[in-house]
């Protein structure tokens, strides 16, 4: 069948009407596994600090036609299109794999690994879509390609290049500005990188019709928690709730973790929903719309010389560490079930990388055991990222430090306190792993006071002062002023979009 759509610039430009020959992949019956990996939003953020902190050159490509690069690896038939059935018939053997085929985004995945591999780069274990060697890093999300080079290694990045083009049919894009609608503004001097969705909340107000205000806007993001709907379902306000609620999924888990919290709360009212639910969802994109240049910044940390400074070092400037993690729970916040809410944010050279804000799965019976579940699995994360630095060879010469505001969790974690004694098996599990951890120096834990936990607006709701104060923690940055005539007049313009996984 065919398939029309319209393609637009940056500037929002409408380019060319764009017609494309597509399978009826919904009519497919395919027992295989066709799951294609993508690049994981972390490992963006966490890939744009590197390039942050060690001033790598950051360039990009498009792969024109990607998945028809792709070879179908078994017999497929399909209907001829019906303007050229006097000229091949009616059936056609597919060779290629074309779009909207159920296995072509794997198919075009294998291919590009394959050609990767051939360049001379290896796939990092465990961290899909990202490849390295001695000189280049390499990640993809499907067709869009980013290298990152240091600058005295750019030759070996103009091979790459060669090689890539000898390959497939690119676009050279230059130096990344955009990336799956995520805007990256640099600052090469001082060693900072920011990422930003304005032009997403722009398109989101404008399909929700969600006019500018001249006045003020929200300053929080939340007033209140949302408790139950007992009222009938009402369809459209359903539809509408569901949408908004969907495209603040997206941007919360991208850059924009001050709504994270916002989210877990409106997430839990999906399925009856009633008009203060959707007012509350409207009030979050209002917020965002006076918050649109709102951005996540990574700051390479320098001495006066240029070089980079330790941790020590870091620690005697009373600046942030390196790398560090936090976590907090609110304890039995939700009154239909009791359940505590946790969340846990990593840093990284000043980026956040990682963060959550959710449910717990289980009921707690105090707040020490909240805050030692939600410990464990930030610290379960905190290791998961040891991994992966090792595995880029990014590895740290110190252990980090996960951060608590909860003393009586901290003192029973470092021992410093008996064990807590409770008869739930799966606290207790958590507990004793904690402690198995700290000991073997994998981890530390620290106390900090609540006020100074930066993970603290991802448990709760919280007041303007404090949300103020929370918005820094969690690392944005308001760059309006940064940000040039021309740059904001691509913001108002459509850009590319996409999902993570």
């Amino acid at each position: 069948m065919w398939v029309f759509t319209y393609k637009f610039d940056e500037d929002g430009y409408l380019t060319k009407f764009k017609a494309r020959l597509v399978v009826r992949g919904d009519l497919q019956q395919i027992y295989e596994d066709t799951y294609a990996a993508t690049l994981a939003a972390r490992i963006f953020r966490f890939l744009v600090a590197l390039m942050a902190a060690f001033g790598l050159k950051a360039f990009q490509y498009d792969v024109l036609n990607a998945f028809l690069n792709a070879k179908v690896d078994r017999k497929i038939y399909v209907q001829t299109p019906e303007s050229y059935v006097d000229q091949f018939g009616p059936l056609l053997r597919l060779w290629r794999a074309l779009y909207g085929l159920k296995e072509a985004p794997l198919l075009w995945y294998n291919d590009l690994c394959t050609s990767l591999r051939k360049m001379g780069l290896k796939p990092v274990p465990g961290i899909p879509c990202l490849f390295t060697n001695e000189k280049l890093i390499v990640f993809f999300y499907v067709d869009d390609i980013v290298v990152l080079v240091r600058p005295e290694d750019l030759a070996a990045h103009e091979e790459f290049e060669r090689a890539l083009k000898d390959r497939y049919e690119i676009r050279c894009l230059g130096k990344l500005g955009w990336f799956l609608g995520i805007r990256v503004v640099r600052d090469e001097e001082q060693g900072k990188v920011w990422l930003l969705q304005d032009s997403f909340v722009d398109k989101v107000a404008a399909n929700f019709k969600l006019q500018k205000k001249s006045g003020r806007y929200p300053a929080t993001p939340l007033n209140e928690g949302l408790g139950p709907s007992d009222e009938e379902p009402n369809a459209e306000l359903t539809k509408e709730f569901q949408s908004l609620t969907g495209s603040l999924a997206f941007i919360s888990c991208i850059t924009r973790p001050d709504v994270a919290k916002a989210h877990s709360v409106l997430a839990q009212h999906l399925q009856n929903p009633n008009q203060k639910h959707l007012a509350a969802a409207k009030h979050v994109w209002e917020y965002l719309i006076g918050t649109q240049y709102y951005a996540i910044c990574a700051t390479a940390l320098r001495t006066e010389s240029a070089s980079y400074i330790t941790e020590g070092e870091a620690n005697e400037a009373g600046v942030e560490p390196l790398f560090f993690g936090a976590s907090d729970a609110a304890f039995a916040d939700n009154l239909e079930t009791r359940r505590s809410s946790h969340g846990f944010m990593f840093k990284l050279y000043g980026m956040p990388i990682d963060w959550k804000a959710t449910v717990q799965r289980s009921v707690t019976k105090s707040t020490t055991e909240a805050e030692l579940m939600a410990l464990s699995i930030a610290g379960a994360e905190m290791e998961w990222w040891q991994r992966a630095f090792k595995n880029v060879k990014f590895e740290l010469e110190f252990t980090p430090q996960l951060l608590c505001d909860n003393t009586a969790t901290v003192d029973i974690v470092t021992k410093r306190e008996d064990r807590l004694q409770t008869k739930l098996r799966h606290v207790d599990t958590h507990q004793m792993w904690l402690r198995q951890e700290v000991e073997q120096k994998r981890i530390q834990v620290n106390w900090v006071p609540t006020d100074q936990m930066p993970a603290d607006g991802l448990t709760k709701v919280l007041p303007r002062q404090k949300h103020e104060s929370s918005v820094k923690q969690l690392g944005l940055e308001d760059i309006r002023s940064i940000i040039t005539p021309r740059e904001n007049k691509e913001a108002e313009k459509g850009v590319k979009l996409s999902a993570w996984n």
